[in-house]
């Protein structure tokens, strides 16, 4: 049970990420005046710095994007573990707000309000200019083809799903309680009905972990974050056989690109399940590194686009996909 100074801060948190609005609402025949909750926005920036071979020290601004307020260390740390900047959290020296930031008000904690960050490489890790330059393109406008984003993917040596989920399987029947049990824990949907999620469930569908965000891509990097603080991620190279499998099933609200997929094929995740449906990229990065995509998930069907092995069926669900092939 939480004590009553873990409930405090959640409930500080929970005010930072809600403000206040008033506005009419109109009706055919008249106007009431309503006082409700909206998700905040702000951008972080994310300054990038490290040592060259030359011992210059280089920096970069990696990223600007607009995210919901709370939980900027995970995720700042999901986004550049799934781009393929660091292998691990130990790649990082120090990871910390700008005390100098005119909005962080002498307050160096993660909570504070403060859209400036710095990340610092350790000795020896030293990201390359043309993948930092081609990110920020992608990000900001999804300007590469998909040819060129899928070999992209590549070249950052994914872990091999298939060696991490070897002989492992879901059950079919506790998909259909992923979404509600997802919805259950979006505290800050339920205030503003204005964020996404992403959750993630072990083998037995039991939920690991939920993050809520104004953007599906900052509500995975968070997830994803989460993990590779607690050193809980595969380390980025296919030929390594882990020495213990896992599978592990992430649910997103809302639709899923090809970046939601990139995500969870950096972060290990074999199963990748979503409220809405994939584009067809998204379909291909999944078939490419043998990731299990599922849309359209509901109480009582789901639809599964490739990976369909990893999945447990009932014999009855067997025979009824059989004859609806012939």
């Amino acid at each position: 049970m939480a004590s009553s100074m873990e409930k405090s801060i959640a409930k500080q948190q929970i005010t930072k990420q809600v403000d206040k609005v008033r506005y009419t609402r109109n009706h055919s025949e008249s106007r009431v005046l309503v006082h409700d909750n909206v998700i905040t926005e702000q951008p972080l920036q994310i300054n990038l710095h490290w040592q060259r071979e030359d011992g210059k020290i280089e920096s970069k601004v990696f990223a600007i994007t607009m995210r919901s307020l709370g939980h900027d260390k995970f995720l700042i740390l999901g986004l550049l573990y799934s781009e393929g900047v660091i292998n691990s959290y130990a790649d990082i020296e120090s990871i910390s707000p700008d005390s100098n930031s005119d909005n962080n008000s002498g307050n160096n904690d993660e909570s504070s309000q403060n859209n400036n960050w710095h990340v610092q490489l350790i000795n020896g890790i030293e990201p390359t200019l043309t993948s930092i330059e081609r990110f920020q393109t992608t990000y900001s406008s999804c300007g590469l083809c998909g040819a060129t984003s899928l070999k992209a993917l590549e070249l950052k040596t994914p872990p091999n799903l298939k060696a991490l989920s070897e002989n492992l399987s879901f059950i079919t029947d506790d998909i259909y309680v992923l979404a509600d049990t997802m919805r259950v824990k979006q505290t800050l949907f339920t205030l503003t009905g204005g964020v996404h999620g992403a959750a993630l469930f072990n083998q037995q569908a039991q939920l690991l972990n939920i993050f809520e965000d104004i953007g599906r891509h900052n509500a995975v990097d968070k997830l994803i974050g989460q993990r590779l603080f607690e050193q809980q991620m595969p380390q980025h190279f296919p030929q390594q056989i882990p020495q213990q499998a896992q599978l592990l099933v992430m649910l997103v609200s809302g639709r899923v690109s090809f970046e939601i997929v990139q995500k969870a094929v950096m972060a290990g995740i074999s199963i990748l399940a979503a409220v809405g449906a994939p584009s067809d990229l998204a379909i291909k990065a999944a078939q490419r590194f043998d990731l299990t995509l599922i849309g359209f998930v509901k109480t009582q069907s789901f639809n599964v686009y490739c990976g369909d092995w990893r999945l447990a069926y009932k014999e009855k669900e067997k025979l009824k996909v059989i004859r609806n092939k012939l």
